[in-house]
C-alpha cells in the first residue's frame, strides 16, 4: 500500500494537472492505521458555488498510477457538475 505522503504527492500531482484552482489540503486515513480508504481533502480556489471543499475517497492499495487516474476523474467529475 502507498503511505500517506506517497498518496499526499499524487494528490497534489493530479490536482494541478486537472485544473490551477484545485489545492489538496490534505490526505486523511477512513476507519483508522490499518485501512486503505484514505479522504482526500480539495480546495477549491475561486469557487463561485458550493461546495468549495471536495473530498475524494479512494484506496491506497492503488498503483500510483492507478491511483492518479482515479483521483483525476473524480475531480474531473466535480468541475464539470460545476460547469452545467
Amino acid at each position: 500500500s502507498l503511505n500517506i505522503d506517497a498518496v499526499t504527492r499524487i494528490a497534489k500531482e493530479a490536482a494541478r494537472a486537472e485544473s490551477e484552482t484545485l489545492e489538496v489540503a490534505g490526505v486523511t486515513l477512513g476507519g483508522g492505521a490499518d485501512s486503505e480508504y484514505v479522504e482526500v481533502l480539495v480546495n477549491v480556489n475561486g469557487c463561485s458555488a458550493s461546495p468549495c471543499q471536495v473530498s475524494v475517497g479512494t484506496f491506497r492499495d492503488l498503483s500510483e498510477s492507478a491511483l492518479r487516474v482515479e483521483i483525476a476523474r473524480k475531480l474531473r467529475e466535480h468541475l464539470d457538475s460545476h460547469r452545467s
